[in-house]
């Protein structure tokens, strides 16, 4: 049983754990094609190395200490030997540009900066002009001495950093450190807007992941698969503290792209994921599916109608299912959507293939979960009942206001946002609305910022028609308008490689994107499509007119947050003449 001190802080905690747990595998990363583990001791005493090398480099309590990296142990070994000097760490979402990542290192005014490899560390060189500071980058990743010397001195590589730690580490001494001191400054990825820095403490993570692991608790000998970026607050509290403070296993990815690989390398027990990825998998598997032969195709969806547990379902699961769940390294027993909502469809679809999708709510100031469903009564449609010491309350529009122990102190240096963020009385305003069911469930309704508002006064929320939109087989992403608008319209971006495979069975010619997005046919396909929809949807929710895209959304045109939520407003601007063109 692993008790947690919440009055201590994070490193405190581990560090006693450590101890419990000295050879048990905590960290497990790939290396030459290859995944090794690092075990719990080993860990403490790299954590101690760093922390000492930091001390060095002159970083005290309450400095700043920036993190531009993937998910890898290095990131863990900064991020924990920095807070248990009582400074506070930044981690810095990758995907962000130049112009982005220098802005929070300028506001959070960074003093050391750690950074993944030579691409991120010349994407901040790129973006210098105008930074202050820091006064130390550490490269994880060996880079020649040539780009070490570039940096004009302020370029340290790991091995040369965690060295100069080495030599006394038995002779540190940590100071003190609260649960109400600032654990790190998360950046939020902002719809709209410059990001804010919301400041967790230590107290405010520990309290949210004593709250997880009551509601979805943690396994002896699980294996948590982790490719999410460790700068998004999910993937931070709920795919590395939890297990690592609760003696599970943590592997590394290497992104989205090799994730089915690492699904069979690692074979998880639990993976934190979005909405995206679920998405992906099950237009996979309805591809192999509808690519298969004739006999194949109905014993599939014969499994698919047999009720859970009788014989049928066993034949079925033993025939198809459980094909499928190896595919996925075969020992996952649950997974975590959040960041987004994800079609009830779906979660179904995989809970019939015995892949239990859990699926949650909660926000950065939220440390992040507000709400979970437990994994043995989940309930489509809702994100569960409250996590335990966390209050919800729906204002009279409909917000979800919020209260509890992992709710955040403030933005830093912004005191006019974190005033607006509160009610009078102290409740945190989400600007989410939603509704508690009669079985105590919340659920979510939507974005109170993206609510549209049509001509004719009827409001529509689009994350809810998107859900329906792209769960077609032939629709990789959309954005639907109707804010002041007579009708509810559509950006489409096809599924290509869906597509294609389309054309090719039908015998008709292929082309590429740029000229299929205005072929006859091709819009026909698509218009048949979306009234298939349509039928589903009130009069005044239904797509009229709809546009189709060349190219993806993406977070390197800020179309995407890093979290892969729509930028509503970006997306607008650049496709503002197709949008007038649909209601001309």
């Amino acid at each position: 049983l692993i008790n947690m001190d919440l009055q201590k802080n994070i490193p405190a905690n581990f560090f006693t754990l450590a101890e419990q747990k000295a050879n048990r595998p905590v960290l497990k990363y790939k290396q030459d094609g290859v995944y090794f583990s690092l075990s719990y001791k080993e860990l403490a005493q790299e954590v101690r190395r760093a922390a000492l090398a930091l001390t060095m480099l002159g970083v005290k309590r309450r400095d700043r200490v920036a993190i531009l990296s993937n998910g890898r142990p290095e990131w863990a070994m900064a991020d924990l030997a920095t807070m248990a000097l009582g400074a506070i760490s930044v981690p810095i979402h990758t995907t962000l540009s130049a112009k982005g990542i220098g802005y929070i290192l300028n506001h959070c005014r960074a003093k050391i900066l750690f950074v993944s490899d030579e691409a991120l560390l010349n994407k901040v060189l790129l973006g210098q002009d105008g930074l202050v500071g820091p006064e130390k980058i550490i490269v994880m990743e060996k880079v020649s001495r040539e780009t070490i010397d570039s940096c004009g001195g302020a370029c340290l590589g790991w091995d040369e950093f965690i060295t100069s730690g080495a030599n006394a580490v038995d002779g540190l001494v940590l100071p003190a450190v609260k649960s109400d001191d600032i654990a790190s400054i998360i950046y939020t990825s902002g719809t709209t807007g410059l990001p804010k820095g919301v400041a967790l403490s230590h107290g405010n993570f520990l309290s949210n992941v004593a709250a997880i692991n009551d509601m979805v608790p943690v396994k002896k000998g699980d294996v948590f698969l982790s490719f999410l970026p460790l700068s998004h607050v999910l993937e931070r509290t709920a795919g590395y503290y939890t297990p690592l403070l609760f003696g599970a296993a943590i592997a590394y990815g290497e992104g989205f792209k090799q994730l089915a690989q690492n699904l069979k390398e690692v074979r998880p027990t639990v993976m934190i994921a979005v909405p995206r990825v679920f998405e992906k998998f099950y237009d996979i598997i309805w591809d192999k599916v509808s690519s298969g032969s004739k006999i194949k195709k109905n014993i599939f969806h014969w499994a698919l109608r047999q009720r859970s547990g009788s014989p049928g379902y066993k034949l079925g699961d033993l025939l198809v299912f459980k094909k499928i769940r190896a595919q996925l390294g075969g020992r996952l027993r649950l997974t975590v959507s959040g960041g987004a909502s994800l079609d009830p469809k779906i979660a179904k679809f995989f809970q019939k293939l015995g892949i239990i999708i859990v699926e949650g709510y909660g926000l950065t100031e939220t440390a992040p979960v507000v709400a979970v469903n437990r994994a043995e009564a989940i309930k489509f449609g809702t994100v569960g009942y409250a996590v335990k010491g966390v209050e919800i309350k729906i204002s009279g529009d409909k917000e979800i206001l919020v209260k509890g122990p992992s709710v955040f102190k403030d933005y830093f240096n912004d005191p006019e946002a974190t005033k607006d963020a509160f009610t009078d009385d102290g409740w945190f305003k989400t600007g989410d609305l939603g509704f508690i069911g009669w079985d105590k469930r919340l659920v979510i309704i939507g974005r109170k910022k993206e609510m549209m508002l049509t001509s004719g006064g009827k409001n529509i929320w689009p994350e809810a028609l998107e859900q329906k939109i792209n769960i077609d087989r032939f629709v990789a992403q959309s954005m639907t308008i109707a804010h002041r608008r007579k009708f509810v319209s559509a950006l489409i971006v096809p599924d290509w490689q869906e597509v294609g495979m389309f054309l090719k069975e039908k015998g008709l010619p292929l082309g590429v994107p740029s000229k299929l997005v205005n072929r006859p046919d091709i819009l026909e396909l698509f218009g048949e499509r979306l009234e298939k929809i349509n039928q589903n949807l009130a009069d005044y929710e239904r797509i009229r007119k709809f546009v189709l895209l060349t190219d993806e959304f993406s977070q390197e045109r800020d179309e995407l947050t890093p979290t892969l939520k729509l930028r509503r407003q970006v997306i607008e601007g650049h496709y503002q003449k197709e949008i007038e063109g649909m209601y001309e």
